[in-house]
Parts: C-alpha cells; sequence; structure tokens
C-alpha cells in the first residue's frame, strides 16, 4: 500500500545549521554589495538593480519556452510509463501539483529539478531514461524521479533558496543527501536506489560489468577517507561513492 512520505523526516543531519548559515550570509552580504554597486555607480547600478526585477518574470517566461520547445513534454501519451510513475510519487510528498516532466537529448546521465517563477519542471536526460531501462531495473527511474521531486518538496528550487545553496555548496551537498534519503523512501527498494547510483557513475554501457560487493566496499573505503569530503569542496554535488556509501551507512542499500 502506497503511504504518504513526509520529506522533512529526512533531511540530511547539519541541514538546519547550513541553512541558518546561507540565509545569514545572505541577509548579511546581499544587501552590503547592492549598497556597494550603487555607491560605487553614483546611483547607477540602483536603476540596473530595478530593471533586473522588473525583467525577471520575462526571463523565467522565455526560459520555459525554450524549455517547451526543445525537449519532449511527458504526459498520458508520451512515456506514460514515467508520467504515471510522477504522479504518484509526487502525491506521496504531498505536492499539490505534479511538476512537468521533460525529456531532453544530452550526452550525459543527469536529470534536475528546475522553477520557472511558479511553473515546477523536472527534466530527465535521454541517456538516463535509457540506462534505467537498460539496467533491468526500471525502478532505477522511480528512484531519479523521486530525488528531484524531493528537491521540490523541500523547497530547494525556490528562487532565493536556489541561489543561496548555488553560492553556499555544503546546503547545496547537503541538498543532495537529503533527496536520496527521501527517494529511498518513497521507493523502498534497495536494489533501485543502488542501480541508479551506479548509472550516474558509470552508463549502462558498463553497467552489467559491475562488480557491486566490489563497489560496496570501494564506496565504504571512500566514505572513510577523511579526505574525500574535504575533497568536494568547490562541488555543488557531494561525490557519488560518498552518496552511495551514505546511503549503505543508513541501511538503505
Amino acid at each position: 500500500m502506497q503511504t504518504h512520505i513526509d520529506p522533512k523526516q529526512h533531511v540530511a543531519t547539519g541541514t538546519g545549521f547550513h541553512v541558518f548559515v546561507g540565509w545569514s550570509l545572505f541577509l548579511i552580504l546581499f544587501p552590503i554589495i547592492i549598497l556597494l554597486t550603487i555607491v560605487g555607480t553614483y546611483g547607477l547600478a540602483l536603476i540596473a538593480w530595478i530593471i533586473a526585477g522588473v525583467l525577471y518574470s520575462s526571463r523565467t517566461r522565455k526560459a520555459r519556452a525554450r524549455l517547451r520547445g526543445s525537449a519532449v513534454l511527458v504526459n498520458g501519451a508520451q512515456f506514460p510509463w514515467i508520467h504515471e510513475a510522477a504522479r504518484g510519487l509526487a502525491k506521496r510528498l504531498g505536492l499539490a501539483e505534479c511538476p512537468d516532466i521533460y525529456v531532453i537529448e544530452d550526452n550525459q546521465q543527469n536529470a534536475f529539478a528546475l522553477k520557472h517563477g511558479s511553473k515546477r519542471c523536472v527534466v530527465l536526460t535521454d541517456d538516463i531514461v535509457y540506462g534505467a531501462l537498460a539496467s533491468g531495473n526500471t525502478r532505477a527511474l522511480n528512484f531519479i524521479l523521486a530525488h528531484e521531486l524531493a528537491h521540490h518538496a523541500l523547497g530547494h528550487t525556490h528562487l532565493l533558496r536556489r541561489f543561496i545553496s548555488s553560492k553556499y555548496l555544503p546546503l547545496s551537498r547537503l541538498d543532495e543527501f537529503s533527496c536520496d534519503a527521501v527517494a529511498h523512501a518513497l521507493i523502498g527498494d534497495t536494489a533501485a536506489a543502488r542501480d541508479a547510483l551506479i548509472l550516474l557513475l558509470v552508463g549502462p554501457q558498463l553497467f552489467q560489468r559491475i562488480d557491486k560487493e566490489a563497489l560496496d566496499q570501494q564506496a565504504h573505503s571512500v566514505l572513510a577517507d577523511r579526505h574525500s569530503k574535504k575533497s568536494e569542496a568547490g562541488l555543488s554535488h557531494p561525490l557519488l561513492l560518498r552518496r552511495y556509501a551514505q546511503l549503505q551507512e543508513t541501511r538503505t542499500l
């Protein structure tokens, strides 16, 4: 029986502290930056800031139009199995409306959540869809969908929240751990969670040749290596094997 999942119950440890730090830095530094640019340009920057705010709505409409014009919209007729899976997951997350799901052509295993104005979207690359199907475990795609929907459910795609996490990378990395945990709670399939991360790691061509026990051991060694976390400085996402190992540590794989 499918049940509702409260995504806030699966937020990564330490996120609250880093949200506080991120917002504090934003509220302190952003007004200073605006003031300095205004003073440094004798008031001309104020006009630029006002124009940027006025044009924001136009830019979001153009971005939405570009996406609709260059990607395939998933619906009841187009990739219906993705459509049904996304609707079910969104409902269980408590989202009032399922975000639009798009498939784009791109030479990488990837997916991402977007918000253009008030419109929520999830974008899947063709390679990640193909890879999930080729893996032999189609629920791997459900894990990826659930991860991206979790970004929306946890508010990560709101304009200011997205801006803060894009500049304050420790928060961005914690958000990825949170969405992995939410996705696993939704899917409840440990093999699908593992397969999804392996697809992101090596792609569909090498997927069947991966020794999963050996990969488990490598992931544990990465997690135990104190330099692994330090190496993430400057990255918006954690190392893939740290994500993999984190799920193992919480008994989700």
